[in-house]
């Protein structure tokens, strides 16, 4: 019976221009599945769109259309860039679906049923940009949200609100679980929301008609965070007729269940998502992995800074793997990271054309230039201390990878890569072809061959478009190859090499 890995994105918001966070979480997720998928689970990969509330029904209006007909050309936006980006999901789901709107309705009068929400009326100052009520510490001096910059609206209206003062002591068992990582992330957590009192939620609005009407009281339509959230059990089927998904990828207590976040949504995925899983009995996610943002020069990327960079024209011009790279090793989750163009492209020379494509250019010269594309020598015939250091980089890279630290896991790859560039120039291949020794040449190239193989393999989820290229430059093409095999290559024999390409040009 194979292992099950359930991954998940933000649905995003599809009121304005793509922009790289679309990419960034989406591709985090994609690597993570397809580092799955190599291991032997059964995966499945979900993301989508949050289509209702204020924005989208007042963008619509001043567009002068109905919402879904304005939605439609948004949600194909990001097809298309999941597209362009080889991302691999499983499912696409839209709050719009039917299926979806039904299914939220039947989870507001379960929480209704357990007398867990209830009628009242909220006033505060709400963030039309966030679709949030703000608190005092989100506001900045001048009066704005901090994270949109928007003026909020002060407003007072009738609502339905879930119980989440109720969970006080469970959120905090959560938090101090593994369950938020990186660590730091709980702290923040517990320290500006759950230390001083969690105070119940606004799950319904009147002020606007665009959202899901509740059964008990149809001029409510559910407010963002109960509709958005239960996306990730709805998808799988969740209080509905064929329940085979959810019970398989959900309900199952051995499925690893990973959910990612940027850090300005992360309260509502580890506070407000925990207590609904919980006021529904249900099982809480593995993890909840919280990433940073990508500053521009250190700022905050922006539409009003003029600094936003559009993913699709950055893979247009530059290929899918390259923004896949920049965005898996340069973009650590730990931490906000940069991304320039100057950044990107520096990236791209030093790690993709001077240090590996250099190496599987230059030992494809050799082999086919002394051994005409193939070495006829034992398995064994190979520099131990060299293959030693491989075989603990394949070992390194799933410690990492399981830990979901693709960008750790991607150095042990870059420096097993930049080691056999040394190795090249220790040993002198052309030295010993030179001086005959033939025996010792042919243990050289051999060498680099299978560490190749490696680095092109743990690559895989990475360089999608790059990796049977890779694969075949080093003479697997064709050839199935595992974690488990490429640690002894017993069963891996290489074929002969043809013609030579270059993998990774380097950008000027």
């Amino acid at each position: 019976m194979p292992k099950k890995f359930y991954v998940t994105t933000p649905i995003y918001y599809p009121s304005g221009n793509l922009h790289l966070g679309h990419a960034y979480t989406t591709t985090l997720a994609d690597v993570l599945k397809r580092y799955k998928d190599m291991q032997g689970f059964e995966t499945f990969f979900l993301t989508g769109s949050d289509e209702h509330g204020q924005k989208i029904e007042t963008k619509a209006k001043e567009a002068g259309l109905e919402p879904m007909i304005y939605l439609e050309d948004k949600i194909e936006n990001f097809k298309n860039l999941w597209n362009k980006l080889n991302i691999d999901y499983s499912k696409f789901i839209r709050t719009t679906d039917e299926y979806h709107e039904q299914t939220v309705k039947k989870i507001f009068s379960l929480l209704v049923k357990k007398e867990l929400i209830y009628k009242g009326a909220y006033e505060g100052l709400y963030c039309i940009s966030c679709e949030e009520f703000l608190n005092p510490d989100q506001i900045d001096d001048n009066g704005n949200c901090k994270i949109s910059n928007n003026k909020p609206e002060l407003i007072k209206e009738d609502t339905y609100f879930l119980k989440i003062s109720q969970f006080q002591s469970f959120i905090e068992t959560v938090l101090e679980s593994n369950f938020l990582i990186p660590d730091y992330r709980r702290t923040e957590m517990l320290k500006n929301f759950v230390e001083p009192g969690l105070k119940d939620l606004s799950v319904t609005r009147i002020s606007f008609k665009w959202g899901i009407p509740i059964n008990e009281d149809p001029k409510h339509v559910v407010y963002v965070w109960l509709d958005a959230l239960s996306n990730y059990i709805t998808a799988l089927g969740y209080l509905q007729e064929d329940d085979s998904l959810f019970k398989k990828f959900w309900a199952d207590p051995e499925t690893e269940i990973l959910q990612l976040a940027g850090k300005e949504i992360i309260r509502f995925h580890a506070i407000y998502w925990p207590i609904i899983l919980e006021a529904l009995n249900l099982r809480q996610p593995s993890h909840l992995l919280g990433h940073g943002w990508i500053l521009s020069n250190s700022t905050k990327m922006s539409k009003s800074l003029g600094n936003v960079i559009d993913p699709i024209a950055v893979i247009d011009e530059f290929g899918a793997d390259s923004l896949r790279f920049y965005i898996s090793y340069e973009l650590p989750t730990e931490k906000d990271g940069n991304f320039t163009m100057d950044l990107f492209k520096e990236s791209f020379n030093a790690h993709l054309a001077n240090n590996i494509g250099n190496l599987i250019s230059r030992t494809n010269n050799m082999i086919t230039k002394y051994f005409n594309g193939y070495i006829e020598s034992d398995i064994n015939d190979v520099d131990k201390t060299m293959i030693d250091l491989a075989n603990n980089t394949i070992e390194q890279y799933q410690s990492l990878m399981d830990q979901y630290k693709i960008s750790a896991a991607i150095r042990t790859v870059l420096d097993l890569s930049a080691a056999c560039n040394k190795y090249i120039e220790e040993t002198t291949p052309w030295n010993l072809d030179k001086e005959g020794k033939n025996k010792e040449l042919a243990t050289v190239l051999m060498t680099l061959q299978r560490c190749i193989a490696i680095i092109s393999f743990l690559l895989k989820p990475i360089l999608v478009s790059n990796y049977s290229d890779m694969i075949e430059q080093c003479g697997l093409e064709n050839i199935e190859i595992s974690f488990e095999n490429l640690q002894t290559f017993k069963n891996i024999k290489f074929n002969r090499l043809g013609n030579k390409k270059i993998l990774f040009q380097r950008l000027k």
